[in-house]
């Protein structure tokens, strides 16, 4: 995500640079990528092949930094084979623990990011996981101050029972730090998407004349809180229930479905886009994808689990 697009932090960036030229040294060379994966199948490792880094995708980073750390080993070997003055980086205990502690962060950032993505993300939960996320940072900061790595798993693996130098603590507080700052200039408190919207959560509950509502709004909502049918049905995900009601309360639903909507939409949009790619080839650059497109970005959740399977991109026929 944009937030954590840009390495703030000096150190940790000239090691995501580094990581970038290992990659690059062994994939840009189809020779160097055949040599690699024979090295890793002698060393019996879990995985036999690096992983590019691709800016535009923000998944990448993360995978791309736990593979690298995952075959640190062969790495090294294989750079020091090809006397390569890259394979220096991998003894260096310090520039492998800063590798670990990017690993974590960035995988924690994934998790962040995919929390975010979905048919029906709303802006109460993109909202409530940015808000957890905050304060996750704030106190990480904290413990790290007093020693306490555990939240970090691949870096308290590296140190172990060893207490962090204070040099390196300090750095990762100041990376956490500079990090939370991106997240609050994004993601401001000030500018709470959720104020005045609670409503939308939970209609039974919050009472209109919190924000600015027309009369005919406040009133529907009224009937809606009172309304003692609908609210057996609430369970369902907020767009389905602003939806059923949009035939008996137009007004205060399309206000609704207008904040909850946009979320969702832009990831079908996405979604789409990948669907495009996977499905439209250059062998079948004229195929009418209309239908198929239909398919992959539906969901039928009537269907049995044995006639549909998830794809990246959705749910389509087996």
């Amino acid at each position: 995500m944009l937030a954590s697009r840009k390495m703030s932090h000096e150190k940790f960036n000239s090691v995501l640079i580094d990581v970038v030229k290992v990659i690059n040294h062994i994939k840009a060379h189809a020779l160097n990528s055949r040599l690699f994966e024979q090295l890793c199948e002698e060393m019996d490792t879990e995985n036999r092949c690096l992983l590019l880094y691709t800016e535009i995708r923000w998944l990448s980073r993360g995978k791309s930094l736990t593979r690298v750390f995952e075959l640190r080993e062969p790495l090294q070997r294989f750079l020091s084979e090809k006397k390569s003055p890259l394979a220096a980086h991998f003894s260096d205990k310090v520039w492998v623990a800063k590798l670990a502690y990017l690993c974590d962060i960035f995988s924690l950032l994934n998790e962040l990011n995919v929390c975010l993505q979905g048919k029906m993300t709303t802006v109460f939960k993109l909202a409530d996981k940015v808000a957890a996320f905050k304060a996750k940072l704030e106190l990480w900061g904290w413990r790290v101050n007093r020693g306490i790595l555990d939240m970090f798993q691949t870096l308290a693996g590296i140190l172990g029972e060893t207490e962090p130098e204070h040099s390196f603590s300090q750095l990762v507080h100041d990376h956490l730090s500079l990090l939370l700052k991106e997240f609050e200039r994004y993601f401001p408190t000030t500018k709470d998407p959720r104020t005045g919207k609670e409503w939308m959560r939970d209609p039974f509950v919050n009472k209109p004349g919190e924000s600015s509502m027309s009369v005919q709004e406040e009133d529907q909502l009224l009937e809606i809180a009172n309304d003692g049918g609908l609210k057996t049905t609430f369970e369902t995900t907020l767009p389905v229930f602003w939806i059923k009601v949009m035939a008996e309360y137009p007004e205060i639903a399309t206000t609704a479905l207008k904040s909850l909507l946009p979320f969702p939409t832009s990831y079908l949009c996405e979604a789409g886009f990948s669907a495009v790619t996977a499905t439209k080839t250059k062998q079948r650059n004229k195929l009418d994808i209309s239908n198929t497109l239909r398919v992959s970005l539906s969901y039928y959740p009537q269907m049995e689990p044995s006639r549909c399977k998830e794809t990246s991109s959705g749910f389509s026929l087996i």
